[in-house]
């Protein structure tokens, strides 16, 4: 929602001109347009969810096959990898957020 909000907020622009890069270079393209949209959040937030699922189920593997303290590595190694999918997160967005900023060519 944030990409779509500060696109419309660009200083200088008519409130209804971001809208006009949905139907650029040709109207056909409406329906793909649109559905950009809302495969870029999608595609993020499934990305999200497929990497904490795999963490949680190599822990979850590894704690019934052997002692409690083997897992605790792969859990830090878990925060690990967390953290470097928070940064791809909060980089793409910004590229989204960027590109719904500034102007079609």
């Amino acid at each position: 929602m944030s990409v779509t909000r500060r696109g419309r907020e660009r200083p200088g622009h008519k409130r209804l001109a971001y809208f006009n890069k949905y139907i650029q270079p040709t109207s056909i393209l409406l329906p793909i347009n649109i559905l950009e949209d809302f495969t870029k959040p999608l595609s993020l937030s499934f990305r999200l969810f497929k990497n904490i699922l795999a963490d949680e189920v190599v822990v979850v593997v590894l704690v019934s096959l052997v002692s409690l303290v083997v897992p605790i590595p792969v859990m830090f190694l878990g925060l690990f990898t967390s953290g470097i999918q928070a940064l791809i997160f909060a980089t793409l967005d910004a590229a989204y957020i960027g590109e719904s900023m500034e102007g079609h060519h």
